[in-house]
């Protein structure tokens, strides 16, 4: 069994644990989620993914942030959403000339692939990301666009076990949008 395999599968399963705990509003989520970040770092390296290994990276601050954030509200048994301004929400926008920018860099590495289509399912990644770790309702219109993206960028890698994974991340970002708009 190959290291890429193992870190695959073990990421994998730690990303299920997360995204059902997040889906949940549940604080447990967030060690597991960034355990998978730490993994899929390594992983995303040593297949030439830079921007996403970059984007997990960031995943893994991120993750010990949500925590953080997410704790402070611990006495809750279920942590509360909030809403963002639609003035807010379009600074998403600024995600398009990063993502561009990033790709024309990225493209210049040794060993790197599909440089632009990673820098946009990873800046935007950021976004949703950092929309979760503030418990921010739209989350999740972020995540099942990003997610569809990712089966395709990961099928094109070879990462057969992502590209599933992020199908069932697909089916379970629909629940996750409907249950956090409740």
């Amino acid at each position: 069994m190959s290291t890429d395999f193992t870190l695959e599968w073990v990421a994998t399963v730690l990303s299920l644990v997360f995204l059902t705990g997040i889906i949940r509003r549940k604080i447990w989520a967030w060690p597991a989620g960034t355990l998978s970040s730490i993994l899929s770092v390594l992983l995303f390296y040593r297949t030439g993914l830079y921007a996403e290994a970059g984007l997990y990276f960031i995943y893994v601050i991120l993750g010990i942030y949500g925590w953080w954030h997410w704790q402070q509200n611990a006495q809750l048994d279920t942590i509360e959403l909030v809403t963002i301004s639609s003035r807010t929400q379009s600074l998403a926008l600024l995600g398009i000339p990063i993502a561009i920018i990033l790709g024309y860099l990225l493209n210049a590495l040794p060993g790197v692939s599909y440089a632009y289509f990673d820098s946009f399912t990873s800046v935007f990644g950021l976004w949703a990301t950092w929309q979760e770790t503030r418990r921010i309702r739209t989350a999740f219109h972020y995540w099942i666009p990003l997610n569809i993206a990712s089966v395709i960028l990961y099928g094109l890698k070879g990462l057969e076990v992502y590209a599933c994974l992020m199908v069932i991340y697909s089916i379970m970002s629909v629940i996750g949008f409907i249950r956090w708009r409740k």
